[in-house]
């Protein structure tokens, strides 16, 4: 691949596609959903607040425990700090959840990360001590503005437009989700193979590391949400939601607003690798809830 190209992807048609999951989303959006949220906000904040905190702190232990290195440690941060996106959704409506929640949890993450996300990660930077490097400069204004027009700006002319339009938005969510998520697909499938290197790297401690931070993300969350009594719906839809993670924002990041592709080898490894521990996940939950049923079923009344 050229660097003409390559640069092509990463400055244009990444942001372009990230942008059209977020207008989908907007036009799968209701005030509705946010009313029956809002009738039960414990659980709206529960899961809000497992997404800012736990990721981020799960995200350190991680560094630390696999002693890794500068790209690979603000790579893994990077990635903690963005919201979930279509496909924590997607696992969430497989798995049974409560998708009017997932598509809340991932909205209003995704139109907070503007400004929450590179306070974060500046943060982040010069608790480690990185903060004079180049590799980790992460320009504030630019970055707001830019997560702005990418997130926040697509997500609410989305939800205007469903709200003016609502039958002819229902009609395009279809083919918009099969365009983005096809198109989504064909970048990271470029980009692998733009870094072949990538793939033994995924067999290293980096590789693990990605799959813990999914992994413990979706068992941290859902124990936690068991032991706040939460129920058993909303409980799988928090887990999902703070374990899947949007990989694309994070390359964006990496790509177009830092211009440094070093950063993006944990993102892009994590798009691939963070369906393992997600799949097992809701596989589990399907059984387990079958399993349920099938206990109930044999109770004598």
């Amino acid at each position: 691949m050229t660097p003409v190209i390559a640069q092509t992807i990463t400055q244009i048609m990444l942001p372009v596609v990230l942008g059209l999951v977020m207008l989908g989303m907007g036009l799968n959006l209701k005030i509705k959903d946010f009313k029956a949220v809002l009738n039960t906000p414990r659980v709206a904040i529960i899961g809000f607040l497992l997404q800012l905190c736990l990721l981020p702190i799960l995200a350190l232990l991680i560094i630390k425990a696999f002693s890794l290195d500068q790209a690979a440690a603000a790579g893994l941060f990077l990635l903690a700090l963005c919201p979930g996106g279509a496909t924590s959704n997607l696992f969430s409506f497989i798995a049974k959840g409560n998708l009017a929640l997932s598509v809340c949890l991932t909205s209003i993450v995704s139109m907070l990360s503007p400004l929450i996300l590179p306070l974060a990660f500046i943060g982040f930077i010069h608790y480690t001590g990185n903060a004079d490097s180049k590799l980790f400069n992460l320009p504030l204004l630019p970055a707001i503005k830019q997560l702005t027009v990418v997130t926040l700006l697509p997500t609410v002319i989305g939800m205007c437009i469903g709200y003016f339009a609502d039958q002819w938005s229902q009609s395009v969510i279809p083919l918009i989700k099969k365009i983005s998520t096809i198109s989504m697909l064909m970048i990271i499938s470029a980009l692998v193979l733009a870094n072949l290197s990538i793939i033994p790297a995924m067999f290293s401690l980096q590789g693990v590391a990605v799959m813990a931070l999914c992994s413990l993300a979706l068992i941290i969350a859902y124990f936690i949400t068991g032991k706040l009594n939460v129920n058993d719906t909303d409980r799988k839809t928090i887990a999902i939601e703070v374990g899947v993670q949007n990989a694309g924002t994070a390359m964006m990041i990496a790509f177009t607003i830092m211009h440094q592709p070093a950063l993006m080898t944990i993102p892009l490894m994590y798009g691939l690798l963070m369906n393992i521990p997600a799949f097992l996940f809701v596989y589990w939950l399907l059984n387990k809830g079958k399993r349920q049923i099938a206990i109930s079923g044999n109770v004598v009344p």
